[in-house]
Order: structure tokens, then sequence, then C-alpha cells
């Protein structure tokens, strides 16, 4: 009975100390990314938690709204029968998605680095008939067009994801502003009209690996 008084207290302190040294914050994000006509503005909902002796570790996640937009881009296909088929989007890609995120940082007093990636969501957006094709598999394509996949999965498996790698400078324990880079993964459905009927084309990607960003985020502490 007694050991088991005293395992119980000393557990009991265990608790204690380990929830002393983990705190929940609260992150509101504004982000942008750029490049050549390109852009890519997010907004991001997420809770971390933060621990460690010196509030050094968080890990957390939320919610990612992304808009991604670009101008003249070429779109791949990624299975056996459109490999040889690539088109552009007319007048601009664009796909909407909500993701939601896995968020790691090391954080000191005043700096982080830290990462996330989206783990699953959906994307929508307009159906694009207007493409600019380029034909190499000598079949006959008429009237292709192409839509968003409905089902986004981690790191380009699927849909359209961001995924970024940054530092961020905390001029006040409220604020925080992120810059760093994005790895995006964007993906289009294709299908085209045969005898009066649609015809499914697979998948069609257009990747930006290293598009820079800057965000900026609202913390507070729960």
């Amino acid at each position: 009975m007694k050991k088991l008084l005293i395992l119980t207290i000393t557990l009991l302190g265990l608790q204690s100390t380990f929830a002393q040294q983990m705190r929940v914050v609260e992150q509101y994000s504004l982000g942008y990314g750029f490049d050549k006509k390109t852009s890519v503005p997010t907004f991001m909902y997420s809770q971390t938690l933060v621990m460690g002796k010196k509030n050094s570790f968080a890990i957390g996640t939320g919610f990612r709204v992304t808009s991604f937009f670009a101008k003249g881009k070429t779109y791949t296909g990624t299975e056996a029968k459109n490999e040889k088929v690539s088109f552009i989007p007319y007048p601009r890609a664009n796909v909407n998605t909500f993701n939601i995120p896995l968020i790691l940082e090391f954080q000191a007093k005043k700096v982080l680095i830290g990462a996330n990636i989206d783990l699953i969501g959906f994307a929508f957006g307009k159906t694009r008939d207007s493409l600019t094709i380029k034909n190499n598999s000598g079949q006959k394509l008429d009237s292709l067009s192409a839509s968003p996949p409905r089902l986004n999965l981690a790191l380009g498996g699927r849909g359209t994801t961001t995924n970024q790698v940054y530092i961020g400078f905390r001029p006040q324990e409220e604020f925080t502003i992120k810059v760093g880079v994005n790895f995006l993964f964007t993906q289009y459905n294709a299908r085209y009209r045969r005898n009066g009927k649609d015809v499914e084309f697979g998948r069609f990607k257009y990747d930006v690996p290293l598009m820079p960003f800057v965000s900026l985020v609202f913390n507070f502490e729960r």
C-alpha cells in the first residue's frame, strides 16, 4: 500500500511538471506565395502544442485555405494513356483547396524554423474547356476539358497541396513574420468526348518546387 501511494504521488508530480512545460497557442495566418505569372494567397488557422523546458518544440494542426492562380503554365500527363499530351488552361489555371496540415517547429525566443505539409483535404474550381493542347499521342481528343480532383493527398500523391519550409521572426509574442519557400503540387483531371460520351483521360500535373512566400501570423495563447 505504501509503495502504491509513493508511485501515485510520483506520477502526479511528473504529470504536473510536464503540464507546466506545455502550452497551447492558437494562430491565424495570412500568407502569399508568388512566382512568375503565379500567385498563391493562403489563410490558415492552427493550434500548436508547445513543449519542452524552454518551450523549444511545437507540433500542431488546423486547416488551410489556398487559392492557386497561374497563367500560361503547362500541365503534363501523369499516366501511360496521357503521358504524351499536355495542355495550358486559358485564361489561367485556378484551384481552391481546403486542407488539413501537419505543423512542426523549433523555437527560440525571437526566431523559429519550421515546416508544414498538407495531409488531406479537398479541392474545387471551375472546369476549363479552353485549353491549348499539345498532342503527340496519336489519339483524337475532341472537346478536351479539365477540372481539379476533389480529393487531395500529401506530397503530390493526388490533387493540390501546399507544403512549406520557413524561418519565423517574432518581434513580439503575439506576432510572427514567416518567410520561406512553398513546394506546391497541383493537378487537373481531364476528359474528352467520344461518340457523344465523356471519356476519363486521367490526371495532369503542374508543380512549383521552390516558390517564395511570406506569412503574417497572429498568436493567441489559450
